[in-house]
């Protein structure tokens, strides 16, 4: 007799214990009530088995695989720069053109952006740049940026372009038809999405003749405020003209003349001007991020 203390330990392998032949050491299934032990190799396979059924491995393909590179060079927009002077006279007046050249096959929204620094003085007070509309951010007490035109223009698809007095039905006739249109208003709803809905969709702030309208380009030109109608209840494309070119080029901001910006270096300058030109995507409608925005000498 044992008792509880002395007696030896039973085996704790359940009745329905299978062993791998000799040697195999390691590799035991145990099967009992409580399911299935499964040795180290039995389980990697197992687990390997599982993650192949999950990231669809087991899959059978029914084509070949086809990979293709594309490599994105240079820019979508090319800007050229004329008519800044190496020297001047306090007092002088220069004008400026800066033409943004559209590289892409679609409408390419695009504005003008100017800074100007004076190292050895001050700068706010002592420029003025006639440019239409646009906005003065003083940066600090040597270094202005200017934004130069409103929440565009429009660069038209490179190759098109269109004169200032075009009919939008003309323009429909040419390009009305092209597969970037649906692009063309996500950008903006993407980008100014008050203005999407105040201009385009559902457009409460356009005109009937545009909020009827079912043409994206005569919603998408009456939103960069490229167009206008002396009849805006009507919806016929006819009746809406261009009131600046929708080119491939476009100088800023020379609207309908295209013949660029005046800058006034006021008489009391004294030193250097360092100008830099560049051209990016607008800010949304009534620049909100530019809060000196205005119309006139900025």
């Amino acid at each position: 007799m044992h008792d509880a203390c002395t007696r030896p330990g039973y085996p704790r392998e359940p009745r329905w214990a299978i062993r791998t032949r000799l040697g195999e050491a390691g590799e035991v299934r145990t099967m009992g009530r409580n399911g299935i032990k499964l040795g180290p190799r039995a389980t990697i396979f197992v687990v390997v088995l599982l993650a192949a059924s999950a990231v669809g491995i087991l899959t059978p393909t029914l084509s070949n695989t086809v990979s293709k590179d594309v490599q994105v060079t240079g820019f979508a927009v090319t800007l050229t720069v004329d008519g800044v002077p190496d020297s001047v006279a306090p007092g002088d007046i220069f004008r400026v053109t800066a033409a943004m050249a559209n590289n892409a096959n679609r409408p390419v929204p695009a504005v003008l952006r100017m800074e100007v620094r004076n190292p050895n003085t001050t700068t706010p007070s002592e420029l003025t740049v006639y440019a239409g509309c646009g906005a003065e951010e003083v940066v600090s007490g040597t270094r202005l940026i200017y934004y130069i035109g409103w929440h565009g223009p429009l660069l038209a698809p490179k190759g098109a372009s269109f004169a200032v007095g075009s009919t939008v039905a003309a323009v429909d006739a040419a390009i009305g038809t092209a597969e970037y249109w649906p692009s063309v208003l996500h950008e903006i709803q993407d980008r100014d999405p008050a203005g999407y809905v105040s201009l385009v969709d559902p457009g409460r702030n356009a005109s009937a003749g545009v909020r009827n309208s079912g043409s994206a380009l005569l919603k998408v030109l009456n939103y960069y405020a490229m167009v206008a109608s002396k009849n805006n209840e009507s919806s016929n494309l006819a009746d809406w003209t261009l009131t600046t070119v929708f080119a491939d080029r476009f100088i800023a901001f020379g609207g309908g003349a295209q013949d660029g910006f005046l800058v006034e270096v006021h008489p009391q300058i004294r030193g250097s001007l360092s100008f830099k030109f560049w051209a990016e995507r607008p800010d949304g409608l009534g620049i909100p991020h530019h809060p000196t925005y205005t119309c006139g000498p900025l």
